[in-house]
């Protein structure tokens, strides 16, 4: 029986399956990256929706999710690990004089190294062991540990919890998101970004970062909004990303998706030839006029601990 690695109930549907040939193929072609081994004695993985939270999850958990080597390989790419993004920007702007910090999953240290410089009490853990040695040989407290053997020693301890595009890299999601509650003290802030899956990320094609072993979980403001049916949290804001400069060309890709392969896919071949040189042709500069305005990819909830 299936269950949902949120809620541990059963009430769950089959929205897709995916092939694990199809999987290993393009995570090679496209970025160089074997996965078979994550996908052994595999041929499918399915994604359901749990109906209670509206959260969707690969299956089978737990042997297609991503580990410390295969995140290792990412590093070669620029592009991955941006030292400053907007959820680090609107994150600032929460963080108090005095508050203690603790950032989960915290890639080579760019947020921790700049609060460390603003003068807050900051932590960081992060299981790229690479990574960690790189951080504390800048004297930066990261550590390489779970947040589950972290809650061990830090019980209520820190102010402010928060993870960037962390949660939907994590099978064990609900023993994740409880030790992050149980990190933080009564009247804390957790934050939490993720890829926004009803934005225009859902919709491109072949778009392998967003399946195993890279992600496991798709989240949502509708997901997100959920967790305080689950843990003793109140839902302070949702807040969501304008579409960013750096995505403005993967953006393009969906407008060329919907418009060409969907709403026009029967058109005239004429009208279609003329829809694809507009797209190619001043697709960007609309995109540019209009970016504000559109959704972007992450989405990022605030909650206060009760």
């Amino acid at each position: 029986m299936i269950k949902s690695p949120l809620t541990g109930s059963s009430n769950v549907k089959l929205i897709e399956e995916i092939s694990t040939a199809y999987l290993i193929e393009n995570y090679q072609k496209k970025f160089q990256i074997d996965v078979s081994r994550f996908f052994e004695h595999i041929e499918k993985v399915q994604i359901y929706r749990c109906l209670d939270t509206q959260y969707e999850f690969y299956y089978p958990i737990g042997n297609i999710e991503g580990d410390g080597k295969f995140y290792e390989e990412f590093q070669r790419f620029e592009w991955y690990y941006m030292d400053w993004k907007w959820e680090h920007e609107v994150t600032n702007g929460l963080i108090r004089q005095g508050d203690k910090i603790l950032e989960i999953g915290s890639g080579k240290g760019s947020f921790v190294e700049k609060m460390h410089e603003k003068g807050h009490e900051i932590v960081g853990l992060e299981l790229n062991q690479d990574a960690v040695q790189k951080c504390q040989a800048k004297n930066l407290n990261v550590f390489e540990q779970t947040i589950q053997t972290h809650l061990q020693n830090h019980t209520e301890t820190y102010d402010l919890v928060c993870s960037f595009q962390v949660m939907e890299h994590i099978s064990d999601i609900k023993s994740v998101l409880q030790a992050s509650v149980d990190a933080l003290k009564k009247g804390g802030r957790l934050l939490i970004s993720v890829p926004n899956n009803q934005s225009f990320i859902r919709i491109i094609k072949d778009n392998l970062l967003n399946m195993p072993p890279h992600h496991v979980g798709l989240w949502d403001k509708d997901s997100l909004s959920s967790l305080t049916k689950i843990f003793p949290l109140e839902l302070e804001k949702i807040h969501y990303e304008p579409l960013q400069e750096y995505h403005y060309f993967w953006y393009r890709q969906y407008c060329y998706e919907m418009i060409l392969e969907k709403t026009f896919k029967n058109a005239y071949w004429r009208f279609r030839l003329f829809l694809d040189n507009l797209i190619q042709k001043y697709g960007i500069s609309i995109i540019k006029f209009f970016a504000h305005r559109i959704e972007g990819h992450t989405i990022m909830a605030s909650y206060i601990k009760k």
